[in-house]
C-alpha cells in the first residue's frame, strides 16, 4: 500500500503543484524527493499522517537496531580492509574509521520511519553487535586449545564465563582458574569492543577482565545468603543431606543406581544404604556416623542383630535341628522298616560261596595289595565265613555285617577299626557284593509267601520319594528297600549337612539378642573349597540360600572394613559447615580451624537444625530408597532448555564490554 493512501486528493494536488510550479524555484527540491521523504516532510509540517501501533514501531526499531549493530562490525572490517590494502601497497598500516558511514546507516533507517534514538533501537543495536562478534572468542579459543592450553581456550571461547571444567582443591587452583577467566574475558571483550569501535578496545578489555571477579563475588554472596537459610527448610535440609551423601560417595552415580535396585537378599535382612550401594565412601560415612551420632549407632546395632537373626533363620529353615532330624528319621524308618524286614525274611539263608569268591577276587587284585585294603577285605571276609553254616548265612547276620561296614565308612569307629575307612573303595565293593546276594535271595521266595510277607507291612504308607509305591503294594525285594531308604534319606542328609554348615560358619561372638554371629570369612572359605561337593549333595534352592547369605554377609563386611572414616565434627555441624564452605570456599571454609572456631560460634542458632540434619542423614543411611532420592546429581545445563540458559549466561559475559563501544 502506498504511503499516500491516507492523503486526500486535494492535498495531493496541492503538493504536486508546489513541486512543479516554475514560479517557486525555492520549492523545486521537492521534485527530487521520494514519496517517503515527501510524506515525512508533509507530516513534519502539518503534524498529521499515519502512525503505526506502538508495538509494531518498537519491533521495527529493534529489528533495525540489530541490523545497525551488525553494520558497525561490518564498517570496522571495511576500514580494516582498506588499512590492510595500504600495507600491501607499501603505504603502511593507516586505520581510519569512517564515522560518516555509521551516521549514514542511522539516517537511512530514520528515513523509513525508524527512530534511532529509541531504546528498542539501541538495545537491538547492542544485540546485533553481540551476535556479530560472538564467534571471536571461539576462534581465539580454538587457537589456544590447539596450542595446548585447553583451559585458556575454554575461557576465551566463553568470554571468561568459565575456564577449567572442574577446579581442583586449594586456593592456588582457584586463583589460577580465576586468572584464566579474567584473561579470557579481557581478550574476548577487547576484541569484541574493538570490532565495534576500535578506539574503545582497551575499555572493553578492562570490562571483560573484571567480569569474572565481579561474577565470582556476586555468586558467592548469593550462595552464602541462600546457605544461611537452607538448614531451616525441609527442602534445604534435603539438599544438605544429599550433598553430604554425594561428597562421601566414591562414585555417586553408581551408588545411586545400586540404591535404586536394592532388595533384601535374605528375607528379614534389610540392607543399610552403605551395604546396598557397595560404596566404600558411604561405608566410611556410616562408621563416622556411629561415632558422631549415638542414636544412629543404636539403630545400626539393632539392624545388625536383625540381619544376623534373619540369616541364621534362613539356614535353620532349610536345615534341621536334632528334633527335626529325629522326626524325619522316624518317618523314614516307619516306612522302610517293614520293607526291610520283609525282604530279609524272604531272603532267609543267603548262599555264601559266591560272596566269599567275590571277596577273594578283590583280595587277589594287585590294586588292593595295600596293607589297609588287605586288612579291611580280610576282616569282613572272615566275619562272613565265621557266621556261615553249610554254605549259607542268615540274611539278618549278613545285614548286621553290612551295617558295620557303614559305620567304618561313616567314620563312627575309633582306633584300628576306624583306620579301615581309608579302604573305602574296597569296603564299598564288599557292601555291593552283600546287597546283590541278599537281593537275589529275596527274589527266590514264592509269590504266595511274598504276598503274606507284604501284607504284614504297615498298609498304605508312603514317603515323599517312593513315587506312590506303598509298603503293601510292592514286592519286598532288598534292592527295592535300599532304593526307597536312599530316597527317603536325601532330605535327612541335607538337613544334617546344613546343620553342620551352620555350626561351621558361626563364631564365638553373639549379637545383642544372644544369637551366635555368622562369619562371612568362614562361609566364603567353605563355599570356595567345598562348593562343588555341596552342590551335588544339596538342592539348587538350598545352594541359592547359602549364596544369598554369603552376598549379604559380604555386603555387611564391606561396611565394617573399608573406607576411611572422618572426624565426628564434620557430621555434627553440617549446617554451619555448608555455610562456611559457601562463603569461604571448600578449602578454607572446610578447614578444621575454621570449622572448630567459627563453626562453634554458629552452634547456638543452628543447634536444632544440626540435630534435624543428623536425623535425616541417619534415616537415609538406614534406608536405601531414601538415600537414592537424596543422592541426586547436581543441576547440569543439558538439553534444549538449558542450552538456551547457557547461551543467556554466556551472552551476559559478552554484553558489558560492548557497552563501552557505543557511538
Amino acid at each position: 500500500m502506498s504511503d499516500f493512501s491516507k492523503v486526500s486528493d486535494a492535498d495531493l494536488l496541492k503538493m504536486y503543484q508546489q513541486a512543479s510550479t516554475p514560479a517557486a524555484p525555492e520549492n523545486s527540491a521537492f521534485a527530487k524527493m521520494s514519496d517517503a521523504e515527501l510524506l515525512r516532510q508533509y507530516q513534519a509540517a502539518t503534524g498529521e499522517g499515519y502512525k503505526p501501533p506502538f508495538g509494531m514501531q518498537m519491533m521495527g526499531n529493534a529489528g533495525a537496531g540489530l541490523i545497525r549493530g551488525a553494520g558497525s562490525v561490518a564498517s570496522t572490517l571495511i576500514d580494516a580492509g582498506k588499512a590492510a590494502a595500504g600495507v600491501v601497497k607499501g603505504e603502511g598500516w593507516n586505520f581510519q574509521e569512517d564515522a560518516g558511514r555509521r551516521k549514514a546507516m542511522d539516517d537511512a533507517f530514520a528515513s523509513v520511519g525508524v527512530d534511532p534514538d529509541s531504546a528498542a533501537y539501541k538495545v537491538g543495536k547492542v544485540g546485533g553487535e553481540v551476535a556479530a562478534t560472538w564467534p571471536v572468542g571461539g576462534i581465539f579459543g580454538k587457537v589456544a586449545t590447539m596450542a595446548g592450553a585447553p583451559a585458556l581456550g575454554n575461557a576465551l571461547a566463553t568470554g571468561g564465563m568459565k575456564a577449567a571444567g572442574a577446579v581442583g582443591p586449594g586456593v592456588a587452583q582457584g586463583a589460577k582458574n580465576l586468572l584464566l577467566r579474567g584473561l579470557g574475558g579481557a581478550v574476548a571483550g577487547g576484541a569484541s569492543a574493538g570490532l565495534v569501535s576500535p578506539q574503545d578496545a582497551g575499555t572493553g578489555a578492562a570490562i571483560g577482565a573484571a567480569l569474572p571477579v565481579a561474577g565470582k563475588v556476586a555468586g558467592a554472596g548469593a550462595e552464602t545468603a541462600s546457605a544461611l537459610l537452607r538448614p531451616f527448610t525441609a527442602k534445604g535440609q534435603d539438599r544438605i543431606t544429599g550433598n553430604v551423601l554425594r561428597e562421601f560417595a566414591t562414585d555417586p552415580e553408581a551408588a545411586r543406581a545400586a540404591l535404586q535396585a536394592s532388595r533384601e537378599l535374605v528375607l528379614g535382612s534389610a540392607p543399610t544404604s552403605a551395604m546396598a550401594a557397595g560404596d566404600t565412601g558411604l561405608a566410611a560415612l556410616s562408621r563416622a556416623m556411629q561415632n558422631a551420632n549415638p542414636e544412629y549407632a543404636s539403630s545400626l546395632a539393632a539392624r545388625t542383630t536383625a540381619q544376623n537373626q534373619a540369616r541364621t533363620a534362613a539356614i535353620e529353615e532349610i536345615a534341621g535341628n536334632t528334633g527335626k532330624i529325629d522326626l524325619a528319621k522316624a518317618a523314614r524308618d516307619e516306612l522302610t522298616a517293614p520293607m526291610r524286614e520283609a525282604a530279609l525274611s524272604a531272603a532267609g539263608q543267603v548262599p555264601t560261596n559266591g560272596i566269599l569268591s567275590s571277596i577273594d577276587r578283590l583280595l587277589a587284585d594287585p590294586n588292593n595289595a595295600g596293607k589297609l585294603s588287605q586288612q579291611a577285605l580280610t576282616e569282613f571276609r572272615n566275619r562272613i565265613a565265621q557266621f556261615s553254616k553249610d554254605g549259607a548265612i542268615d540274611a539278618r547276620a549278613l545285614y548286621a555285617i553290612r551295617k558295620d561296614i557303614n559305620d567304618v565308612l561313616g567314620g563312627r569307629l575309633q582306633g584300628e577299626a576306624g583306620n579301615l575307612r581309608y579302604a573305602a573303595g574296597q569296603l564299598t565293593g564288599v557292601k555291593g557284593i552283600i546287597d546283590d546276594a541278599i537281593d537275589q535271595a529275596s527274589r527266590r521266595v514264592p509269590a504266595s509267601t511274598s504276598r503274606e510277607l507284604a501284607t504284614a507291612a504297615t498298609p498304605n504308607q508312603a514317603g515323599p520319594y517312593t513315587a506312590g509305591i506303598t509298603a503293601d503294594s510292592a514286592t519286598p525285594t532288598w534292592r527295592g528297600y535300599l532304593e526307597t531308604y536312599a530316597k527317603e534319606s536325601i532330605p535327612i542328609n541335607q538337613m544334617k549337612k546344613l546343620d553342620e554348615i551352620l555350626k561351621q560358619v558361626q563364631t564365638g561372638s553373639v549379637d545383642s539378642q544372644g544369637g551366635l554371629v555368622l562369619s562371612a570369612a568362614k562361609l566364603n572359605n567353605l563355599l570356595k573349597n567345598k562348593g562343588a561337593e555341596l552342590g551335588k549333595e544339596l538342592s539348587a534352592e538350598q545352594m541359592d540360600v547359602l549364596r544369598r547369605i554369603q552376598a549379604d554377609l559380604n555386603a555387611g563386611q564391606l561396611v565394617n572394613n573399608t573406607g576411611r572414616a572422618v572426624g565426628s565434627n564434620t557430621l555434627q555441624n553440617m549446617a554451619q559447615n555448608q555455610i562456611l564452605e559457601s562463603a569461604l570456599g571448600k578449602t578454607l571454609g572446610g578447614s578444621v580451624p575454621m570449622q572448630t572456631t567459627v563453626g562453634r560460634l554458629m552452634q547456638l542458632p543452628y543447634g536444632t537444625a544440626n540435630k534435624q540434619l543428623q536425623e535425616k542423614l541417619s534415616a537415609a543411611m538406614l534406608d536405601p530408597e531414601t538415600a537414592a532420592k537424596l543422592l541426586t546429581q547436581p543441576q547440569t545445563f543439558s538439553g534444549p532448555k538449558n542450552a538456551l540458559l547457557r547461551g543467556v549466561a554466556s551472552g551476559a559475559y559478552r554484553f558489558p564490554p560492548l557497552l563501552a563501544a557505543q557511538d
